[in-house]
């Protein structure tokens, strides 16, 4: 009997271990009023507030947060990014211990440190956080789940399967497309962004006249101007009106109807759109080049 309870002690042992090995991360957001993507996160072990951007290309630290923390050392190089406007960022790299999102890790990230003020915002956690690591965005639950293999899979198993065109530069930044169509005519590569709030899409200029909206018609289109949070002396034009309809490529039921819609002069994309509209549970897995959004 004694020999029957310690194999038993054994086994129950080592299902524990399994499940605790197999066991998905959740971490809990909140969505701002804007509809930015709020979660804690600790960089080096000091806990801030970032966004979720699926858009920023690269993580990013406030001047003030950085203060706080120890063993953040400057590259010896710099980087120059382009905003979706085409506004030149160019400023120093930086490498640190690590950025810990529950227990999920992301060891020796690189990322950008700016002056600038975010509230009570920290900083951007940026997809190079998960270049390895499926991940999902419950916007009903409000959580973010790092998954596992099998958890993973069975939501691929059960889920649209939407192709995804990954745009990364030397191992820095790293950043997410995937084509649309626009009032059922265009096919557009939209760049996706979370950081984008929600229910936001910003088209190129360029397709107005293919599109037919009239940029003389001040009862339909509302023309402003928007200044940059980086440099106030860069100004960009905006054309703000309805359209028909957005949706996914390949899958025509992933869709919004009459979105309101930004056309942007200089945006160096198609366009580019928020996360939320492709649905309410979305999977995104960079090594796969795909998303998977729940049906």
């Amino acid at each position: 009997m004694l020999i029957i309870r310690f194999t038993l002690f054994l086994i129950a042992n080592f299902l524990v271990t399994v499940a605790s090995l197999s066991a998905q991360t959740v971490v809990p957001f909140e969505m701002a009023p804007s509809g930015h993507i709020m979660i804690k996160a600790k960089v080096n072990g000091i806990e801030g507030n970032f966004i979720l951007d699926t858009g920023a290309g690269i993580t990013l630290l406030t001047k003030k947060f950085s203060s706080k923390l120890s063993n953040v050392h400057r590259l010896n190089r710099e980087y120059t990014a382009f905003r979706a406007t085409g506004e030149k960022i160019t400023a120093d790299l930086y490498t640190t211990d690590q950025i810990m999102i529950g227990d999920f890790k992301d060891p020796n990230p690189k990322l950008m440190i700016f002056d600038v003020d975010f509230g009570p915002i920290d900083g951007l956690i940026s997809l190079m956080t998960f270049q390895n690591q499926p991940f999902t965005i419950d916007y009903e639950q409000k959580k973010v789940i790092i998954e596992t293999a099998g958890s993973f899979n069975a939501k691929k198993a059960k889920g649209y399967i939407l192709p995804l065109q990954i745009e990364s530069s030397r191992d820095i930044t790293l950043d997410i497309f995937t084509f649309v169509q626009v009032n059922q005519k265009l096919t557009l590569q939209f760049l996706i962004d979370s950081g984008a709030g929600t229910n936001v899409f910003h088209i190129n200029a360029n397709y107005l006249k293919e599109l037919g909206v009239d940029v003389q018609d001040t009862s339909k289109v509302v023309r402003t101007t928007r200044k940059s949070e980086f440099n106030k002396e860069i100004e960009t034009s905006i054309y703000s009106t309805r359209i028909s309809e957005i949706s996914a490529r390949d899958f025509p039921q992933i869709h919004v109807s009459e979105p309101k819609v930004s056309f942007i002069e200089g945006l160096i994309y198609d366009g580019t759109s928020s996360l939320n509209w492709f649905g309410k549970t979305i999977t995104i897995n960079i090594g796969g080049r795909e998303m998977i959004v729940a049906k």
